[in-house]
């Protein structure tokens, strides 16, 4: 019991922990969007990827996201998620999408980074006598120093394939707490029977543990706890949806992204090994 305790709290501090970016991705995206704050356009193109750069209306849509922001430098920058998309039939390729939380003197704004590797780079550290140097960019990885041999770093090169500004206001945080008004009696009625999920699974599970003629109860009781089907809810829109081959233990979920303009988002799975061990009690009363 003590061991199960451990390994759930283990669980739950490694789903709070904060994101973290691939150092390089993320080193270029702060650098490149402090560009863009700016106005340092031979920056800017330096850090475009080949994709948008031959966009006929890069610069255009560059030069909107600029004029959103303040003149002043922002007060915080906070990583809000990262996530490495890796290659599709589609889109075929790589690409890290970035998400920041930049606060100024006077207003807040979540901005949206997608970012490219074009290659490396090799990278000589200053010193007291010589300058920082930096490598042409490299197709291929190149070797990493030996450790304690000084020389040289190895970067990974990205840059950037699309970016957006929105600004967070006071109605819009408002509008995505749990308790804003104007929740519908079926937003309700859907929280309410995901909230009950997890008191059915126990409470079937308790049954099953005190039913000495029912032959391996522990393993029935387990079963309880697991379910197949989740239902979700945007708390904020009340759209819904469905997932029908999604497993989860206790089916209640109750979520909120780590950004400002996230919603909540409610989740119930159908509580199949709950309904199996009834139907298992039921049938076994009968022929009792």
């Amino acid at each position: 019991m003590i061991r199960l305790v451990v390994l759930l709290l283990a669980l739950l501090l490694a789903g709070c922990a904060a994101p973290r970016a691939e150092l390089d991705a993320d080193r270029m995206g702060r650098l490149f969007i402090d560009a863009v704050q700016r106005g340092d356009w031979p920056a800017i193109d330096r850090g475009l990827a080949p994709a948008l750069m031959a966009s006929p209306d890069y610069a255009q849509r560059i030069e909107g996201v600029r004029a959103a922001f303040p003149a002043d430098p922002p007060w915080s920058i906070r990583l809000l998620s990262s996530r490495q998309v890796r290659s599709e039939a589609e889109t075929p390729g790589e690409r890290a999408e970035l998400q920041y939380l930049y606060t100024f003197a006077d207003r807040r704004a979540v901005i949206d980074l997608a970012v490219v590797p074009v290659g490396w780079r090799t990278v000589v550290p200053a010193t007291a006598r010589t300058p920082r140097r930096e490598s042409a960019i490299l197709s291929e990885k190149p070797e990493a120093p030996a450790p304690g041999s000084g020389g040289y770093e190895v970067v990974r090169v990205y840059k950037a394939l699309s970016m957006s500004y929105t600004e967070v206001t006071d109605e819009d945080s408002a509008a995505q707490a749990f308790w804003a008004p104007g929740r519908t009696a079926g937003q309700w009625l859907f929280l309410a029977l995901a909230a009950a999920t997890p008191l059915f699974m126990l409470w079937t599970a308790v049954r099953v543990l005190q039913a000495p003629a029912l032959e391996g109860r522990v393993l029935w009781a387990l079963l309880c706890l697991g379910g197949v089907g989740t239902a979700w809810m945007d708390w904020t829109s009340g759209v819904t949806g469905f997932m029908p081959l999604s497993p989860r233990l206790m089916g209640f979920g109750l979520e909120k992204g780590p950004s400002p303009l996230a919603p909540w988002m409610v989740s119930l799975t159908i509580p199949a090994g709950a309904l199996a061990a009834s139907l298992r009690l039921a049938l076994l009363r009968f022929r009792t």
